[in-house]
């Protein structure tokens, strides 16, 4: 007797829902935690990088903005806030849609040629068989750059969201990147250094129903560094919840390069609710990781 063909096997319903689920994905390989209690104390640390890249045949935009307008001789940026970006120029690219075998979703960004950040709550933690899926520019269904899965990740497991240390490395069977570029990821030292810059964020919140949006000239509220790690925190917008998850916060005009990721919401007694984004230097530590195990 012939066996059927794998395309075939999905059509007879005698396979189980999760054996024909095997049959049209990749299924990942490692997990690896860090320990929070392993790194350093203190979050007086000195600043560190890493490099983005824009492919020279890429469109490269910063994203569009209404306008200006001056304050005591200071100009500033009014957003169109929750706007959906293009997202086929670079670095909107860059970033991407996230699913996984546990039937969550989440954002991401390419960190390297073959490297993608994201949230730590995101990942299939435990899993004896698993998959996570990246899509860049995803909209709406369509991938027009194609999808990656993830071959291994490496990073934190927090138990409590948002948390400052929510984020993952992943390295990526396919090294997307090579095509579309990809962002840098920096820290810096002093609280000072991270107020005095504005920031974008972008990913797929749930109410955009699969499409990308961005959120524009973004100021920081408060740096929590107590819980653990250092959270970036921003005063919170309908849309931006459930789905931005692993989103990006990255500098336009520095880079472009990726200072934190979206980990959550938090409500501090009669305080308003503000989004949390996690960074610092284990975040980069993080993609040097990937850099020196998984070169591309």
């Amino acid at each position: 007797m012939s066996a059927l063909p794998t395309d075939q096997l999905h059509e007879l319903d005698s396979i189980p829902d999760d054996i024909k689920e095997l049959l049209s994905v990749i299924p990942g390989q490692e997990q690896s935690r860090v320990d929070p209690s392993a790194l350093s104390s203190g979050t007086d640390m000195p600043g560190s990088s890493t490099s983005g890249f824009c492919p020279p045949w890429a469109r490269a935009e910063s994203p569009t903005v209404v306008g200006t307008f001056e304050i005591d001789g200071e100009t500033f940026y009014e957003p169109l806030v929750h706007e959906e970006p293009n997202p086929l120029i670079y670095p909107m690219c860059t970033v991407g849609y996230v699913r996984n075998s546990n039937g969550k979703s989440g954002s991401g960004v390419l960190v390297g040629p073959n490297l993608l950040l994201t949230a730590g709550h995101v990942a299939p933690w435990g899993s004896a068989s698993w998959f996570m899926e990246f899509t860049p520019a995803y909209r709406s269904g369509t991938a027009p750059f194609g999808s990656s899965y993830v071959q291994a990740y490496h990073g934190f497991s927090p138990q409590d969201i948002p948390n400052g240390h929510d984020y993952i490395i992943c390295k990526l069977y396919q090294p997307l990147g090579r095509a579309l570029g990809w962002m840098g990821a920096s820290s810096f030292r002093t609280e000072d250094e991270l107020y005095a810059r504005r920031y974008v964020s972008s990913g797929y919140p749930g109410t955009y129903q699969g499409r990308p949006a961005v959120e524009l000239d973004m100021g920081i509220r408060d740096i929590d560094d107590d819980n653990p790690g250092r959270e970036l925190e921003f005063a919170t917008r309908v849309d931006l919840g459930p789905g931005w998850s692993g989103g990006p916060l990255w500098l336009p005009n520095e880079g472009p390069s990726v200072v934190a990721v979206c980990s959550g919401q938090e409500k501090d007694g009669l305080d308003p609710t503000r989004v949390v984004f996690a960074g610092g230097s284990p975040m980069v530590d993080l993609v040097k990781y990937g850099y020196a195990t998984w070169p591309a």
